[in-house]
């Protein structure tokens, strides 16, 4: 090979390296993923190009972890799988990042373009089942769009409302070869805002000053990043709480229960929300018979049942930035008096008597209070055992993330590994309920193959205690068919996987091992027996 052969075979770039190097350049490190036949180009190439894999035991737990990590670092997080079965697989773990409106790259692999809808090995329509859940969905046709499908996925998970993007990559666009081209460069776009927009969101600022009882009530997505620092900033001068959407349970979330009883006191209510059940659909029954409803939504949103007093439909980040901006601006005073009402406060103290079936969770949630410090992270999965954990920390102003509309269970693991693995300052804790232990536990294993530290407390009353209580209730205790589990060590099966392992059944030994856990550089489960107690949003007054 003569020396003008060599240099154009050392410029060519395969498709796996072209991804590689265009998630790196976009500000990529960390890959969630589980391999697959169609994929290893990328494989191949993430290493040379300065991204790191953590190989996940399951599609649908490297989804989670990949949403998780977004939640930290503020970008979107990355999730690859191959195609067919492992495509399916991820949905669960995808759909409910679309449900938390955490940005997420979704790249799955395809059988190679010329044998697609021919039957081809793990050949399915993927574009078809993804348009359902994700915000776009593409399929590269050719190695020569590679860079720019991809940095135009990459731009629209965090457009607007953030959520995940996927991407179709066939097994031969992954192996082709073409010579390497100029980076694409990332051009940010800004939502330019019209001028009845902007009379609109200073018109809302002012009725927010003028209330008396303000109520703020927010999607997740407007509690991150720069929207989060508006949100605290116009929330603190009205002296408030804002109410977070991130509950599958809605209005009946446990965190703001006092504040949801006293809607119809507000005189006046932003909300920066769809108008779903999360916010009783904005009906007008909600708040005082003359209050002002206030709505920012985005284009898809549900509409409202009853029509806004002001309706603005733009990026929550540029309506809250607006409206903070307006109130210091102006130096707009407040005339409220009953802000204090709109507050989350602290849950009464409560005292239980030893039980040899183990503790309430509202016991577990008193020691993990004394433990945590501000920069810690919780997680919380679905279930019971994790409405009971809610309700017990609910005024603390550590970073939460729950399983939000959607409701998935099982997803608290792979969220804590992929939290943790950002190398955040505090440590991760994740409850769980035995129910939930037994889709991801495996992920113990990606944990301590990578060196990721985390917490996972798992509250062990060997029944699906959801569907336990009401069937119990429903159709009498003696009718609780198929809802059993068997008491299993969860710490064994973590120990097994070479995590640290707890088996405890009282509050000296709970405080024990999470002294002992998060003092460590490893990860940890703590089994925990607890009493079968029905959620608090049925039960707790």
């Amino acid at each position: 090979m003569d020396g003008k052969a060599c240099s154009q075979a050392m410029n060519r770039v395969t498709g796996g390296q072209i991804i590689a190097r265009t998630l790196r350049e976009n500000g990529a490190s960390t890959i969630f993923s589980v391999s697959g036949n169609q994929i290893l180009p990328i494989y191949d190439a993430a290493a040379d190009a300065g991204l790191q894999i953590i190989h996940m035991r399951h599609e649908s737990a490297a989804a989670y972890a990949a949403a998780a990590s977004a939640e930290l670092s503020g970008q979107p997080g990355i999730v690859l799988v191959s195609a067919g079965p492992a495509f399916l697989a991820a949905m669960t773990g995808v759909a409910s990042a679309q449900s938390m409106e955490l940005p997420l790259l979704f790249l799955s692999g395809a059988t190679a373009t010329r044998d697609a809808r021919r039957g081809g090995f793990q050949d399915i329509e993927q574009r078809r089942v993804s348009r359902a859940i994700c915000k776009a969905t593409f399929n590269v046709s050719s190695i020569h769009r590679l860079r720019a499908v991809l940095a135009r996925a990459w731009q629209l998970t965090t457009l607007s409302i953030p959520g995940p993007v996927h991407v179709t990559l066939p097994s031969d666009i992954l192996d082709e070869s073409i010579t390497a081209g100029t980076r694409v460069e990332r051009r940010s776009r800004t939502t330019a805002m019209s001028s009845s927009t902007e009379r609109i969101l200073n018109a809302m600022a002012a009725r927010l000053v003028e209330a008396k009882r303000p109520l703020i009530i927010v999607r997740p997505s407007a509690n991150r990043g720069l929207a989060a620092k508006s949100l605290r900033a116009v929330s603190d001068y009205l002296g408030i709480e804002p109410i977070v959407t991130e509950s599958p349970r809605g209005m009946a979330d446990l965190k703001y229960s006092e504040i949801v009883r006293k809607y119809k006191e507000t005189d006046c209510a932003l909300v920066v929300a769809p108008a779903d059940f999360t916010v009783g659909y904005l009906a007008r029954s909600v708040i005082a018979p003359r209050g002002r409803l206030l709505h920012i939504d985005a284009p898809g949103d549900p509409r409202p049942r009853s029509v806004p007093d002001l309706h603005a439909q733009i990026s929550p980040t540029i309506a809250l930035s607006h409206v903070a901006q307006v109130v210091k601006a102006n130096g707009l005073s407040r005339t409220a008096d009953g802000s204090a009402n709109f507050r989350i406060p602290k849950p009464d103290a409560c005292s239980f008597p030893p039980s040899s079936a183990g503790l309430h969770p509202l016991e577990v949630a008193n020691c993990v209070r004394e433990v945590l410090g501000p920069r810690d992270i919780l997680v919380l999965d679905g279930g019971e055992f994790c409405q009971w954990i809610r309700l017990g920390l609910r005024d603390l102003s550590n970073r939460m993330l729950w399983n939000a509309k959607f409701g998935a269970i099982g997803g608290s693991i792979p969220m804590a590994l992929g939290i943790a693995a950002m190398r955040h300052s505090g440590h991760t804790i994740a409850f769980l309920g035995d129910g939930s232990a037994g889709y991801h536990v495996s992920e113990f294993e990606t944990a301590v193959r990578y060196g990721i530290p985390f917490v996972a407390i798992v509250g062990n009353d060997a029944r699906w205690a959801a569907e336990w209580h009401l069937q119990a209730k429903r159709y009498g205790f003696e009718r609780t068919f198929e809802t059993n589990l068997l008491p299993v060590r969860y710490d064994l099966v973590a120990s097994g996987l070479g995590a640290a392992g707890f088996n405890v059944a009282d509050t000296g030994a709970l405080c024990g091992a999470l002294s002992v856990s998060l003092g460590e550089d490893h990860p940890a489960c703590i089994n925990l027996r607890i009493l079968s107690v029905r959620s608090p949003a049925t039960c707790h007054q």
